[in-house]
C-alpha cells in the first residue's frame, strides 16, 4: 500500500499568480499540440499502413519458367493467326484477408471484360474462355483450369489475382464559401492486381507482373443533398467522380482497382519476348 505523508509548510513551494498563468498557458499549448498531433498524425499512420504494398502472393504459388521466351515463341509459330488461344481466370476470394471486397456478383463480370480487353489490345491473344475461381489455381487445383476451352484446348491462362485494404477515417469538407465545414468521412483503398500468364502443362508461371492503386472517397457525415459530395478521386485522375451515395463504395474500390489493373498490364508488356 502507497504512504503518503503531508508536507509541511516550509516546503511547500509558491508560484507567484503571473507566473502560474504563464506555466498553465504553456501546459494548455501543449495539451493542444500533442492532442493536435494525435488527430493529424494517427490517421496518417494508419493510411500509410494501409497503403502497404501487398505480396506477390502468385510467386508464392507458381514456380517461374526460366525459359519463358522460347516456349512463347513456340506456341506462338504454331498459330497461323499469330494469336494464342488464352483463358482468364479470375480468383475472386483468395486465401488472403486481403481479398479485394470490390469483386462482387454484380461487378466481377464488369472487371472480366474489361481485363479482357485491355490484354487483347495489348497481347497477341485471343481469349478463349472466362472463369471466376475461389482459389489460387495452383497445385492440383490446376486441373480445373484444363479443361477451358472445349474441344479445342487452350494451353495458356492469364490468372488475375486482385486484392486490397482499406480504411476509414473522420474528415472535415466544405459545402460553399458560405457554410461553416462539415464533418464527413474519408475512406483511403489501396488496390493491387496481379497478373500472371500460367502454361497449363508445366505449371509455371511464363510472365507475371503487378500493379497498384489507390482511390479516395470524401462522404458527408448528413443526409444532405449536394452535387460536390461523395466524391471519388483517383490516384491518375485528373478530374473526381462523384456518383449516387448508395454506390460511393463501390464506385471508390472500382476506380482502385482499374487502375492498378491498368498497371499491371502495362507492366507486364513490357515483359513481352520481343
Amino acid at each position: 500500500m502507497k504512504k503518503f505523508h503531508q508536507i509541511r509548510q516550509s516546503e511547500r513551494l509558491t508560484i507567484p499568480y503571473p507566473a502560474l498563468i504563464y506555466h498553465s498557458g504553456k501546459k494548455m499549448a501543449l495539451l493542444k499540440f500533442l492532442l493536435y498531433l494525435g488527430v493529424v498524425i494517427f490517421p496518417l499512420n494508419l493510411m500509410s499502413g494501409c497503403s502497404g504494398p501487398s505480396p506477390h502472393r502468385l510467386q508464392a504459388h507458381f514456380k517461374s519458367e526460366p525459359h519463358a521466351s522460347e516456349v512463347i515463341q513456340g506456341k506462338l509459330s504454331g498459330h497461323s493467326e499469330n494469336r494464342l488461344p488464352v483463358g482468364l481466370a479470375i480468383v475472386v476470394h483468395a486465401d488472403s484477408s486481403d481479398a479485394f471486397p470490390a469483386i462482387t456478383e454484380d461487378t466481377w463480370t464488369q472487371f472480366a471484360a474489361r481485363v479482357a480487353r485491355e490484354v487483347q489490345d495489348r497481347f497477341p491473344f485471343s481469349m478463349q474462355e472466362v472463369v471466376r475461381v475461389e482459389e489460387i489455381p495452383s497445385g492440383e487445383r490446376v486441373s480445373l483450369l484444363k479443361g477451358m476451352g472445349g474441344n479445342n484446348p487452350i494451353e495458356m491462362v492469364l490468372v488475375v489475382l486482385p486484392s486490397g485494404k482499406e480504411v476509414k477515417g473522420p474528415a472535415k469538407f466544405d459545402l460553399l464559401p458560405e457554410v461553416s465545414m462539415l464533418n464527413g468521412y474519408q475512406t483511403e483503398n489501396h488496390a493491387t492486381v496481379e497478373l500472371g500468364l500460367l502454361d497449363l502443362q508445366s505449371g509455371k508461371l511464363l510472365l507475371q507482373s503487378q500493379g497498384t492503386s489507390y482511390a479516395t472517397l470524401e462522404q458527408l457525415d448528413v443526409p444532405l443533398a449536394s452535387n460536390r459530395y461523395p466524391r471519388v478521386r483517383g490516384s491518375s485522375m485528373t478530374k473526381p467522380i462523384f456518383p449516387e451515395e448508395g454506390k460511393a463504395l463501390e464506385t471508390l474500390r472500382m476506380v482502385a482497382l482499374h487502375e492498378a489493373l491498368d498497371q499491371a498490364v502495362m507492366k507486364l508488356a513490357g515483359t513481352w519476348p520481343k
